[in-house]
C-alpha cells in the first residue's frame, strides 16, 4: 500500500474539482489480507435462477467428432452440395458480369 506522504504529495500536484473537506483518508496500519480477499461489490448469486444446483447435478458429456449420430457420407454430401452450390452462383455472376 503507498504510504501516507506519497498521497499527500499526489494530492498537492494534481488539482481535482472534489472539496480538500472530502479527501481520502489513509489508515496508518496496512489492510489485512483476509478482509481484503473478502471485499466485493456486487451481489450474491446462485449458479441457477432457482438457487444452488442441486447434489450429483452434472452437465451432459459433449459429444466428440467420432461420436456423431451423422454418417462420414452425409457430411461429404453435405459438404460437395455446398461446394456446388457456391461454384453455381460463380458461373451465374461471371456470366452476369460478362461483357457484351
Amino acid at each position: 500500500m503507498a504510504a501516507r506522504r506519497s498521497l499527500v504529495m499526489l494530492s498537492r500536484a494534481r488539482p481535482t474539482s472534489i472539496p480538500t473537506g472530502a479527501c481520502l483518508h489513509v489508515r496508518s496500519q496496512p489492510i489485512p489480507l483476509a478482509a481484503t480477499a473478502a471485499f466485493s461489490t456486487s451481489a450474491i448469486r446462485a449458479a441457477t435462477p432457482t438457487g444452488p444446483p442441486p447434489s450429483g447435478f452434472r452437465l451432459p458429456r459433449t459429444k466428440r467428432w467420432d461420436e456423431s449420430s451423422e454418417n462420414s457420407i452425409d457430411k461429404a454430401g453435405k459438404y460437395f452440395l455446398l461446394t456446388e452450390m457456391f461454384r453455381g452462383m460463380y458461373v451465374v455472376l461471371e456470366q452476369f458480369f460478362r461483357p457484351p
